[in-house]
């Protein structure tokens, strides 16, 4: 059976599009678990994105609800390094991958090798497109420091940071805070009217 010039065009360009393509990851959703940041400097850390997040591939659309945004030029200068993410109870356990986020780490890092430890990737959150962090790229890394600081690659990577004033409150203590308001203002028009 002879296969059509056409259909196999066709055949090409569907292989090069498949190679040429990030490979989708699963985006999640909902609040960052615990062990896929860390704390540092009075703020949390997440490790976001392998690329710059102006870059593409990354959103906030999810997480800023959750306090998350990308840091100050200032809170960069005071940025984890990028074996700070290694920690007991981090979501990617040494050589594998999160089970419920499929986070991963690229590359080798001499520490994290060595160490054999957990480290905290909060990538599979922030993209829909990749779901690893490098571990090369980072803060004290081969080809670092961290997007936003001087001397960043193209293809550095991306921190997002909350601090205790950016997290979004709690949908009671919001309704706890009107009924006070409310209640206040009541109190205030009858002490008027008597």
């Amino acid at each position: 059976m002879a296969v059509s010039l056409q259909t196999r065009l066709v055949t090409l360009a569907a292989g090069a599009l498949l190679f040429a393509a990030p490979a989708q990851a699963q985006f999640q959703l909902g609040a960052l678990p615990t062990g896929s940041y860390i704390t540092f400097g009075g703020l949390d850390w997440a490790w976001a994105n392998p690329l710059p997040a102006d870059a593409g591939y990354f959103t906030l659309a999810g997480q800023s609800g959750f306090g998350w945004r990308l840091p100050t030029a200032a809170e960069m200068l005071g940025a984890p390094s990028a074996t700070q993410f290694l920690f007991p109870g981090g979501n990617v356990p040494y050589g594998g991958s999160d089970p419920s986020s499929g986070a991963t780490f690229q590359a080798t890092n001499p520490a994290y090798d060595g160490a054999e430890s957990a480290g905290a990737c909060a990538t599979p959150w922030f993209s829909n497109a990749y779901s690893h962090c490098d571990w090369q790229d980072g803060n004290g890394q081969t080809y670092g420091p961290w997007a936003g600081l001087d001397g960043a690659n193209s293809f550095a990577d991306q921190l997002v940071v909350r601090g205790q004033g950016d997290v979004v409150p709690e949908p009671a203590t919001m309704t706890l805070l009107a009924t006070g308001l409310a209640g206040m203002a009541a109190a205030r028009r009858r002490k008027r009217s008597a």
